[in-house]
Parts: structure tokens; sequence; C-alpha cells
């Protein structure tokens, strides 16, 4: 797959996707601006203002005594004969009144503190009613009303299966002249492998003592040395078992057993929409096992691996960063249904990410295992360059046109013949095109790579090649053996493999 992760150095460049014309002048939406008010007397906010009190309102006053000697009466004198009994009358009645008053005052003490514990206890019962409560369970809802998995259920079921993985490569060291000053013994040499990239894997199976991890090819192909790192975070030396670039799947292997082994789902029963949980070390070890959740949103989406093969792919929008590479695509039964590939790294996309379908990766890695190689795997024996790189394709697509070969984008350029292929011995030579496979024309390279996929070695396929001479295109067609396929230990920069 191609490689828009950290771990790879080295890797041939993505072919360009479609990017959305920016039209010039373009405005992007910007929210109104509030307009400054005319009136200096605008407000923007609510303040309480007490309207009662008016400007010469009148406030309740008690009325007052009238004064008797405005009426010009003047008060009778008592009688004497009553004084006596006026006093004793005035002190019966203080007498009364100050009983009263003391049963009262009594009373109003005992209510005074019952109100007081009354409001006491009501002030408590607020304060309690509004204290934040928490919840003491710790339980987690591991699965949903239909019976699959939720997110944090797949993360404890699958997450001890899931690795991170450190890759080490061997570095020549140049010679410094003046640092040995007239000892050329140290001009050239190596230096212990260094650390060059960090990626994730997941636990694939266990054989005879050992445990294999499955990862991507781009994460360990130009390792040396290698280490595995548990969730527990127990570390493993690793060795590579090999890799597959074609469809970008690799195999290591450490000698433990007893770990946890993922389980693998069949991927050709997904479908659009599915929720999938993305498990990975992006950013490498530092966040290993980091999850990220989504749902599929193609299948089958054609991707170009490092060496022009385009693969089909899982489409999904959980977030897929450099250091994911390697990593474990769960479905919510916590069944592996992809190895997380690549993402379209660019600032005009956001969620696309892609996978190697488990059944893919399980039917390389298990090969891999066996043989080294994919078994049975046909190839022409060449490596090529895509029409669409050269600066002047359209030209030489018109001319292919005129020629009966219409939208053949997908059209290969040979860049070189293996010595073993049965092409060498035609009349096929670098700078060759081929425009049609079997009478049916290249509109993308997707026409070659599918009849070599259900092709064997030794089977022969019929191409018509084009060839430029005197600034004129020449057609031809060559049949050609197909030879067996061992598998790639290198990639270039810009030649693909067939």
């Amino acid at each position: 797959m191609s490689d828009f992760d950290s771990e790879k150095k080295d890797g041939q460049a993505r072919p360009d996707y479609y990017q959305p014309n920016q039209n010039a002048g373009g405005t992007y939406y910007n929210p109104p601006q509030n307009e400054q008010a005319q009136d200096s007397n605008t407000t923007y906010h609510y303040s309480y203002a007490n309207n009662n009190q008016q400007a010469g309102s009148n406030y309740y006053e008690p009325p007052q005594n009238d004064n008797n000697s405005q009426n010009g009466n003047s008060p009778k004198p008592p009688k004497k004969n009553k004084a006596g009994k006026i006093v004793a009358i005035i002190l019966v009645i203080c007498a009364f009144v100050a009983v009263v008053g003391i049963v009262l005052g009594a009373t109003g003490v005992i209510d005074s503190n019952k109100n007081s514990v009354n409001n006491n206890s009501t002030s408590q019962s607020q304060d309690s009613s509004s204290d934040v409560k928490t919840n003491d369970s710790n339980s987690v809802e591991t699965k949903d009303s239909s019976g699959n998995l939720t997110v944090a259920g797949v993360a404890q079921k699958v997450m001890d299966s899931c690795v991170g993985i450190t890759v080490y490569s061997q570095q020549q060291e140049a010679y410094n002249y003046f640092y040995n000053y007239g000892d050329n013994s140290n001009s050239s040499g190596s230096s212990d492998p260094q650390k060059s990239g960090e990626g994730s894997g997941v636990i694939m199976s266990e054989s005879n003592g050992k445990t294999y991890i499955l990862t991507c090819a781009h994460v360990i192909s130009g390792g040396t040395k290698f280490t595995v790192t548990l969730n527990n975070k127990k570390e493993y030396d690793a060795k590579m078992v090999a890799y597959d670039s074609q469809t970008d799947i690799g195999v290591l292997s450490i000698n433990a057993t007893g770990l946890q082994v993922a389980e693998f789902a069949n991927s050709d029963n997904l479908a659009v929409g599915e929720q999938v949980v993305a498990i990975g070390c992006p950013g490498g070890l530092e966040f290993m096992n980091s999850l990220t959740s989504g749902y599929i949103s193609a299948l089958d989406r054609p991707i170009s691996s490092n060496i022009g093969y385009d693969n089909k792919c899982i489409q999904v929008d959980a977030a897929i960063n450099p250091g994911n590479s390697g990593g474990a695509l769960f479905n919510m039964q916590g069944q592996v249904i992809g190895v997380n590939s690549s993402k379209i790294a660019a600032t005009e996309y956001e969620g696309m990410g892609f996978a190697v379908p488990s059944d893919t990766a399980i039917s390389t890695a298990n090969s891999l295992i066996k043989s080294g190689y994919v078994e049975g795997r046909a190839k022409l024996g060449i490596t090529y360059v895509q029409l669409t790189k050269y600066s002047n394709y359209s030209a030489i697509l018109s001319a292919l046109e005129e020629k009966g070969y219409k939208d053949a984008e997908g059209t290969m350029v040979i860049n070189s013949i293996d010595g073993s292929s049965d092409l060498a011995s035609k009349d096929v030579k670098q700078y060759d095109m081929i425009v049609a496979v079997n009478s049916k024309t290249m509109t993308s390279t997707d026409v070659l790579t599918s009849v070599l996929a259900d092709s064997k070695p030794g089977d022969t396929v019929k191409l018509t090649i084009a060839r430029i001479e005197n600034n004129e295109i020449k057609i031809k067609n060559v049949e050609c053996k197909l030879m067996e396929s061992k598998g790639e230990s290198t990639t270039t920069n810009n030649n693909s493999g067939n």
C-alpha cells in the first residue's frame, strides 16, 4: 500500500489523487459583524430598574392626633370622689398586662426556638439537596441490545492481541577524514542498527514455540532488527519471516507462547456502514494501542501498493495516523477484518483510511510463513512506469485512441525485463508500451493485475505492444508465458513490478 506513515522512509511516491479545484477568489463563510448602534443610548443587555419610585410620589404617613385645644373645648376636671377607684383600676390593669406580657414573652421564645430549629433543618435540607452526587457503579456496558460488543467491549476483548513494533536499520557511517588523520582503516564502516521507525501489529497465530505477528510490508521491509512490545509493555526480540510488497503484508516471529491470539473474520461478509474499531500506535509506541472508532465507508477501493499493484481495500473513516500501519481493524464482535495500511494524507481530505482485507492478509501471511513468498502467483517478469506519469501522456493517449485503444490510461511503459522472463526472448524492449491484455484495453492497471491474479505460472497471455518509432506508433501482439512470482524483497522509487 502507498505509505503515508512515518515508518517508511524510502517508498514509491503515491500516484496523485484527484484534488478539488480551488476557485480563484473563492470566499469562505464569514459570520456577520454587529453594526455600531447609531443611538448612543442603545444597550445590549438588560438591567433591573425600580420604576415604582417616581419623583414626587407620596409615601404612607400615619395620621397625626388632633390637638383638642384647637377645637376650643377644654377638658372637664375629674371628680374627686372617683380618684381612688381610678387608681385601683389602673393598678389592676397594669398587673394584668404584666402577667400577660410574661406569658406571651415565654411563648415567643419557645416559638422562636422552634422556628430557628425548623429554619436550620430546612437550610440543611436545601444544602443537602444541592450537593453533587456521584454514581459509585464501576460497571461498563460491553454489549448492546443486539448482542454486539460496544467499543469498550471490543477494547477489553482484543487489546492484549495488539502489539507495537520498533524497527532498526543498519546505517553506514561516513568517513571522517580529520578524526583519524593518517588512518585509512576506518574509511568506511557500519554502525549498530539504529531505530528507524515504529509501527503496529496483531498476534495472528502460534506454532512450534513461536508466535507470529501480522503487520505491513512497508513497516518492516527496510529493517534489520525488530522488537515487539506487548500490551503489558513486555518486549521481545523479533525476526522477519517474510513480506510481500504486492499486498503490503509482512510477518514477524517471536519466541513466546501463551499469548492472546486475535480472532479473524471473513472480510467477504462486510457491508458499508458497519461500525469498526482501529487499534495501533499513532505517533509510535508513546501512544501505543490507541483506539479510534468509525464506520466502513466503502469496499473494494483500488489502492496502489509500493510496487504499483492496485489492491482492493476497505475504506474507513476511523482515524488512521502515522504509526497505525500494521495495526488491526476490528468489527464489533472483536474480530480482525483488516490490516490498517494507509491514508490519504492531504489537507483536502479527512477521514479516509484504508485497510487490507483480512482474507487477503491471512492467505498472504500463511504463504509467507510456509514458503517465504506467495505461492502460485504469476507474473510477466517486468518493471514498468504508468504512462500517465509522463508529461506528454495526453498526446500518446490520443494517438492510441486513433489506433482503436480508447481510454488507455492504464497503459504500462516497460522499464526493464527480467532475464528469466519469456519476454526476454521476444521482440520487446525498454519503453515499449502494453496497451491491451488478451485483447482488453488497459483502461487501468487493474486489467493486467486481474489477469495475473486469475492465472497460474506457465499460463500464456496475449499482450498488445505499442512502440514509438520515427514519431509514429506501431502496434503488434506478443504471446508471453507467465513465470512464478516469488515475492519482492526490495522496492524502487519509480518502477513497479509485474
